[in-house]
């Protein structure tokens, strides 16, 4: 039994070399990066397919703000635009415990207006953009109007070429949903503005914060309950924690 026990071990040994783990190891690798390209390939024909469905055009990131037409006091803290994934966006809303029915859609950092479009589909009774870039908030004009145009039926859906910081948030129940448009700093104004506005009248706010960087920012706003952290998104929701 002692030398039954040796020569499996043995033989273990002998099979797990030096070299056939690193040959393992980079078929391993070399899966995953095959996975990686065939999702990102899929994730963009998803995307392209989107766009054609409404005739609008949200592909694209935008790195020169400032070339967009961007200015102000904030400009320097404001970051590059990526229009929402369409998973992702899924994934959100899937983890958010509302009837959009009941709520508004508000998108600060709009950009060319996807997240817009996608609210807009999900059945959110009023649609809000922020976009500080005059150009980006051009193109996402242009493409509310072709999506209201190939759409029978849609919520009223409002624009501002606006400062964040400047948003007077309305009084109603609403989702804020933020794609990492800007550092703590601005956040920390936006979410000022947000305390204001809830203690003034308490209601329902859910904060959707996709790639959450600054994610303390709300962690240490006292009426706000966090839902779900992860590295791809946040959710809180006004109320006790």
């Amino acid at each position: 039994m002692r030398n039954g026990l040796f020569a499996a071990s043995v033989f273990v040994t002998a099979d797990l070399t030096p070299t056939k783990t690193m040959t393992v190891r980079r078929v391993l690798d070399f899966g995953r990066r095959k996975c990686r390209g065939l999702k990102h390939r899929y994730n963009a024909w998803q995307e392209k397919r989107f766009d054609r469905q409404f005739g609008i055009t949200t592909a694209g990131i935008e790195y020169d703000l400032a070339a967009l037409g961007a200015t102000g006091q904030h400009l320097a803290q404001a970051e590059a635009y990526e229009p929402i994934q369409l998973p992702v966006f899924k994934t959100i809303m899937d983890s958010v415990t509302i009837d959009p029915r009941n709520y508004a859609f508000i998108d600060f950092g709009a950009g060319k207006g996807r997240a817009l479009v996608l609210a807009a589909e999900q059945g959110f009774r009023h649609v809000i953009g922020i976009e500080f870039a005059s150009s980006l908030y051009q193109m996402a004009a242009r493409n509310i109007a072709a999506y209201r145009s190939r759409k029978g039926r849609a919520p009223p859906m409002d624009l501002f070429c606006a400062d964040a910081v400047h948003f007077r948030i309305p009084d109603e129940d609403a989702m804020l949903f933020f794609y990492n448009p800007f550092n703590d700093e601005v956040l920390s104004e936006v979410c000022r503005n947000m305390e204001i506005a809830y203690r003034s009248r308490p209601r329902s706010l859910v904060i959707a914060y996709r790639n959450p960087r600054h994610s303390a920012v709300f962690d240490s706003l006292d009426f706000l309950t966090r839902d779900v952290l992860n590295e791809t998104f946040a959710i809180y929701h006004t109320g006790a924690r």
